[in-house]
C-alpha cells in the first residue's frame, strides 16, 4: 500500500483509481470545516507520527528476540494501525 502525508499534514492513500485524501469517518459531518469534511489528518490528537516497521527476526525460536525492520512504515490512528509499503512525508521538519 502507498500513502502520504502531505505539506498540510492530510493523510493520502493510493487506491485503485489513484491517490485519494482520506475523511475522518468518525467526525461529526454536519459541521464541515471550510466547505468541506474534516480529512484525516496530523491536526487530530489520535494521528500518530511514522515510524518504521519491526518485526520478529525468528519468529519461529521463541528465544530470539530480535527485532529487524521490513522497510515498511506504520502510521498509528486513532482505531488502526497502517502498514504502507511506499510512504512519503512531505512536512517541513521543525526545530521545536
Amino acid at each position: 500500500m502507498k500513502g502520504r502525508i502531505n505539506q498540510y499534514g492530510n493523510l493520502y492513500i493510493e487506491r485503485v483509481r489513484g491517490e485519494n485524501a482520506q475523511i475522518c469517518p468518525f467526525h461529526d459531518h454536519d459541521n464541515v470545516f471550510y466547505g468541506r469534511f474534516y480529512r484525516c489528518g496530523d491536526w487530530c490528537p489520535l494521528f500518530g507520527e511514522p515510524y518504521p516497521h519491526t518485526e520478529r527476526a525468528n519468529p519461529t525460536n521463541g528465544l530470539d528476540r530480535r527485532m529487524v525492520e521490513t522497510g515498511q512504515t506504520v502510521l498509528m490512528l486513532c482505531q488502526t494501525a497502517l502498514i504502507f509499503d511506499e510512504f512519503t512525508d512531505e512536512r517541513e521538519e521543525t526545530n521545536d
